[in-house]
């Protein structure tokens, strides 16, 4: 229960983070018009997010990877439910 709520929190953290370094690499992206510092970043953080995923997996259960899972994902999720209420 404890590794799975770890899970959780870490998943959140990094879900966090992960948001700010997409919404930044975006911005850059746009005012730039160059893709592959964009690319370039963007394959750093999925492998840096990934390497967390299999310290997870290793250390704790299942269970506590699945919820860093969803937890990575429910930032961005609740960020295009927002943008998508502003429309």
């Amino acid at each position: 229960m404890m590794a799975a709520l770890c899970g959780l929190i870490v998943g959140l953290c990094c879900g966090i983070v992960n948001l700010r370094l997409l919404a930044g690499a975006a911005r850059r992206l746009t005012a730039s018009q160059r893709d592959r510092p964009f690319v370039i970043s963007s394959l750093f953080r999925v492998g840096a997010f990934a390497i967390v995923a299999v310290v997870i997996a290793a250390l704790g259960s299942w269970p506590a990877l699945a919820l860093y899972i969803v937890g990575l994902f429910v930032p961005i999720a609740v960020h295009a439910a927002a943008a998508d209420r502003e429309r």
